[in-house]
């Protein structure tokens, strides 16, 4: 696991954690505007004597968020194993137009403002919630927001259906 340390600077914090200003700006309200902002030269600790944040409470909540981020990932292998599995919830966030092109399975939820209270309902009840996209960033961030909303049990497919495509079913459509 790659932790971050007080010396570490922001290009590398957001380099390996791209969810790190979101969580900055949520937690300390640093990153998000032009009067809190940051440069990518800054080390953590720079940016917190430069705000009046405490530092080590920064570099607790950047290091949580990385291993958050690690545990709602899954791999392909393992969401392949769980596509017969009736008690896991399988969730597509892209656009009703890629969902149509092609899916995981024919069990999978096409996520909406109007679907939302479904998932999250049947997602209480499930063994897991997978989540996907095309690539796994849109994924990633929709099963973070679960994981923090409810769903501790949401975890975003890894490279996305593109990757799944590519190591696990050739009979999916690339796009």
């Amino acid at each position: 696991m790659y932790e971050f340390s007080l010396d570490s600077t922001m290009k590398e914090v957001e380099t390996r954690f791209p969810f790190a200003r979101a969580v900055l700006h949520a937690k300390f309200h640093v990153g998000g505007c032009a009067s809190c902002g940051y440069e990518a030269n800054e080390s953590i600790s720079e940016v917190a004597n430069k705000h009046g944040k405490n530092a080590t409470d920064m570099l607790d909540a950047l290091n949580a968020g990385v291993l958050d981020m690690s545990a709602a990932e899954i791999s392909s292998d393992a969401v392949s194993k769980m596509l017969n599995d009736d008690s896991v919830l399988f969730v597509d966030v892209r656009e009703s137009w890629e969902f149509e092109l092609c899916k995981l399975t024919e069990r999978a939820v096409l996520m909406s403002e109007k679907s939302m209270p479904l998932v999250f309902e049947q997602g209480l009840h499930a063994k897991a919630v997978v989540v996907y996209c095309h690539h796994g960033v849109r994924s990633l961030n929709a099963a973070l927001y679960m994981r923090q909303n409810g769903l501790p049990n949401a975890v975003s497919l890894k490279g996305g259906i593109d990757h799944y495509a590519q190591s696990i079913d050739s009979s999916i459509p690339r796009y």
